[in-house]
């Protein structure tokens, strides 16, 4: 009878390609825990999509504003007889109608995009000053537009002679343009122990208005904004502001 050895060295080669026999020599295959990677790859895209979500809902939320600006109309600026001003250098009190729009680009937003109380708008031509205007608080929520009317005043302004010559010119072609610029102050938070963490104001440059062109397309034209160490303003406010305050 032939030992346990001889029986072993005997076996049929099926013997040695039983099922268990090629999970021993598949290495590759043993052992895995196919359990543990499902739930493995389940949890990484569960945690990639709550980081993509985060950085979405970031992004829509922090979307800087839009601004723009009008002239709807102005009046004591003699453009009717500009050429009238040549050569003898008036003193001028012009009063400008304009309209200031803020639009937020936020799709979803906890904090509203705000015009600050102290906020100026000023209204120049070839960089000289020609009138100057309070700005009320204005605030809008996310994907809101709001709009406010304002009256920028000048009293006793002397123009020099470049840019007195130059609007003589414009007036007679038609074509004066204006810039305008709306000064929104710095924001200060008062901390514990009386720390304070100061943000820069926002100083928006609306270049080229035109009194009377379309409001519509003007107000749809945004305005370059940037960021610039404004403090807020005193600049009284004498019942300038026209009726129907923001819409």
């Amino acid at each position: 009878m032939p030992d346990a050895t001889t029986i072993q060295m005997e076996a049929s080669p099926a013997d040695q390609w039983s099922p268990r026999h090629r999970r021993r020599r598949c290495g590759c295959c043993h052992g895995v825990n196919w359990g543990r990677v499902v739930c493995t790859a389940v949890v990484l895209l569960v945690v990639g999509l709550a980081v993509g979500g985060l950085a979405y809902l970031i992004t829509v939320s922090t979307r800087y504003p839009v601004y723009s600006a009008s002239i709807d109309a102005v009046s004591d600026l003699e453009l009717d007889h500009a050429t009238d001003l040549v050569g003898r250098a008036p003193t001028l009190d012009p009063v400008f109608n304009l309209s200031i729009r803020l639009s937020s680009q936020n799709r979803a937003s906890n904090y509203p995009d705000c015009i600050l109380p102290g906020t100026t708008v000023e209204v120049t031509y070839r960089g000289v000053q020609l009138a100057v205007g309070s700005v009320e608080q204005l605030c809008v929520g996310a994907r809101e537009t709001k709009e406010q009317h304002v009256v920028a005043c000048g009293a006793g302004v002397r123009l020099p002679g470049f840019a007195l010559d130059a609007l003589a010119a414009d007036a007679r072609r038609g074509a004066e343009a204006f810039d305008v610029a709306v000064k929104i102050p710095n924001i200060v938070h008062r901390g514990y122990h009386g720390h304070g963490h100061v943000h820069l104001g926002t100083l928006v440059s609306c270049r080229g208005r035109r009194v009377g062109d379309d409001p519509v397309a003007a107000l749809r034209t945004p305005c370059h904004a940037s960021s610039a160490d404004i403090a807020a303003s005193s600049y009284p406010n004498k019942g300038t502001k026209q009726p129907g305050g923001a819409s």
